[in-house]
């Protein structure tokens, strides 16, 4: 009797392992693409944060030489910011490094208000719109206007 269950048991045959393994490349390929898509979209949104970020900082700049009774300035750069102390290094998203402080992203000012963003990181920037090279209006910043350097 015991004789008859070990000879009835199967093991999986070579066509249900192969079947196993292509099954499994599919889900992997699957995942690596969506991951691959998760992380790029990630960049994308960091981009238009350090655009904000840069707008942030040059809102309180803005003000404060306004206070002051400084003179106005219709652009105001990055390195105008990270001079003064307004902002910390930025990560360029896509590279991982710190911009330099000669880095010429900068922000537009019409009158006391800021009216458009031009962010250039390493390898994509934020200043183009509607295809025209220029700061991107501060409401209209988001990632379908990234472009490639």
């Amino acid at each position: 009797m015991i004789r008859n269950k070990r000879l009835n048991q199967k093991g999986l045959t070579l066509i249900e392992l192969l079947a196993v393994l292509v099954i499994l490349g599919i889900v992997s390929t699957i995942a690596v693409i969506s991951i691959s898509r998760v992380i790029e979209d990630a960049k994308d949104r960091a981009l238009v944060g350090k655009a904000y970020a840069l707008r942030d900082a040059a809102n309180l700049y803005l003000k404060q030489k306004i206070l002051d009774g400084n003179g106005l300035t219709e652009n105001i750069t990055y390195s105008d910011l990270y001079d003064s102390d307004y902002i910390d290094e930025i990560k360029d998203p896509d590279t991982g490094r710190y911009l330099s402080s000669t880095n010429p992203s900068y922000i537009q000012v019409s009158g006391e208000m800021i009216t458009g963003v031009c962010f250039i990181g390493e390898k994509r920037n934020l200043c183009t719109y509607k295809g025209v090279t220029g700061p991107i209006p501060v409401k209209d910043l988001s990632v379908e206007f990234i472009q490639n350097n």
